[in-house]
């Protein structure tokens, strides 16, 4: 074996030291890291970031739409989300999207939590940490002004169509109730399924119902049935977020009790649907 062949290996040999070297060096560095956000807790990162981002649709009203002059977004929840976010000393930021894809932005860690009338379901506890309530309402089974079917409870609609969002607390009980599911993307697109027959009825909320009766009149819908007045939503965060939800627990009961939160209440729905 010559010389320079015994130097072209030992140069070889402390080149691949040299890279495994680091390569360990750039793995030590991504875990520290990971590990520093992984002690950071939920409240801490919302503090540093100065923000909480809030999805939400923007085509729910009075909840969440485009003002019709000035197309900024606005509705009760984003009010309501606005003056938690002040509470907590950081902005509301808003990221709109469909229905069905605002609990998934969560998962994902595009958004922080969902500013969009979210009820607190079983199956959605399990997987969620959430807020205290901060609307109580109703829900209500809606069908054309003539119900062929004569509706006349939540109960009526087995057997039924039903036009429903694909991951809505409202699909589930439809279907809880026998319905067969339409799937739509939002209110709007639900009451088209009725009125052009491909629909029964539809379930939601009914303060969502009275307010879209209230911006057309003459929509040919009506309110065949309507549910007790219980907690209809809340705001959901990653499991793990206990001391964000603690801090926004307190903002929600400041703004309930100083009267912040009747007041959007009052402006959006005419009485205090914020409060037991």
């Amino acid at each position: 074996m010559s010389k320079n062949h015994v130097i072209r290996k030992a140069v070889a040999l402390l080149s691949g030291v040299a890279v495994l070297f680091s390569l360990a060096a750039c793995g030590s560095s991504s875990a520290g890291s990971s590990s520093d956000a992984a002690s950071s807790s939920a409240l801490e990162q919302v503090k540093k970031a100065g923000k909480i981002v809030f999805a939400t649709e923007g085509t729910y009203a009075p909840f969440s739409y485009h003002d019709s002059k000035t197309n900024e977004l606005t509705g009760y929840d984003v009010e309501v989300a606005t003056a938690i976010a002040k509470e907590v000393g950081v902005k509301a930021e808003f990221a709109e999207g469909s229905f069905d894809s605002l609990l998934a932005g969560v998962d994902a860690k595009k958004y922080d939590t969902v500013a969009d009338q979210i009820s607190a379901t079983d199956e959605r506890k399990a997987k969620y940490d959430f807020s205290d309530p901060y609307t109580y309402s109703y829900g209500v089974v809606i069908t054309t002004k003539e119900n062929p079917k004569g509706v006349k409870s939540f109960d009526d609609v087995k057997g039924l169509n039903a036009a429903e969002t694909g991951t809505s607390n409202w699909n589930k009980t439809a279907q809880e109730k026998g319905a067969t599911i339409v799937q739509v993307n939002d209110f709007g697109q639900a009451v088209d399924a009725l009125t052009t027959g491909r629909a029964d009825v539809t379930l939601n909320d009914g303060l969502a119902a009275l307010d879209y009766l209230k911006q057309k009149p003459d929509a040919d819908i009506k309110i065949a049935a309507k549910s007790e007045k219980t907690p209809a939503a809340y705001l959901p965060f990653r499991k793990g977020s206990d001391d964000l939800v603690k801090e926004v627990n307190k903002a929600i009961a400041k703004l309930q009790k100083d009267g912040t939160l009747t007041k959007i209440s009052e402006k959006y729905f005419g009485e205090d649907f914020s409060q037991k």
